[in-house]
């Protein structure tokens, strides 16, 4: 039987170069948890990563962004029994704005966004 998984993961936005979407000084991340059924840990975060696709949209400045798949940052087991689809149903979700250039291994220190 199928076990229910928390799986945490970061995105990245990337706007093009026309786009001044947040300001001209910072990069946004998205950190996001979503809940997915699988046999064990490394099936959830597999399930994860094969189902992402980069999402690309006009934005309100009138040019491109990009969000992008970063890293599985964290996967554990619930111990509660929840029925129905939920697979990757999204429970938690926010937005970090960061110094442009700051890469994804800084926001993962800076945020402890691995604990």
């Amino acid at each position: 039987m199928d076990k229910i998984f928390s799986v945490k993961y970061l995105l990245k936005s990337i706007n093009s170069k026309d786009t001044i979407q947040y300001g001209d000084d910072e990069d946004v991340f998205e950190e996001v948890i979503v809940l997915v059924r699988a046999d064990g840990k490394d099936d959830a975060m597999k399930k994860v990563i094969d189902q992402y696709e980069e999402l690309t949209y006009e934005n309100a400045a009138g040019g491109m962004t990009t969000w992008q798949f970063v890293t599985v940052l964290d996967c554990y087991e619930l111990v509660d029994n929840i029925e129905g689809d939920i697979d990757f149903k999204e429970v938690y979700s926010r937005y970090i704005l960061v110094e442009t250039g700051t890469t994804a291994e800084e926001v993962i220190q800076q945020y402890a966004l691995d604990k």
